[in-house]
């Protein structure tokens, strides 16, 4: 999950757009989340379960802690 003090995150959600390895989904999510809105209402806009939010965030925080796509992204 994605932490409020954890500032690596809150980095990452802030620069979204410099993060090409992730899907669409991956990035809403992770930019609603870090502004605070619930898995309520984005799994609403998905039409999918709270649950499947929490993977995709997840999925996201894993793609963004592994060392090569950190290394693809501090190429440039």
């Amino acid at each position: 999950r994605i932490m409020r003090g954890n500032k690596t995150l809150r980095y990452f959600a802030a620069h979204i757009k410099k993060l090409p390895f992730l899907t669409f989904r991956e990035k809403y999510v992770l930019r609603k989340r870090s502004k605070g809105i619930t898995l309520e209402k984005i799994s609403l806009k998905f039409q999918v379960t709270e649950a499947r939010i929490r993977q995709i965030e997840k999925e996201a925080v894993k793609k963004i802690k592994s060392g090569l796509y950190q290394q693809k992204l501090f190429e440039k």
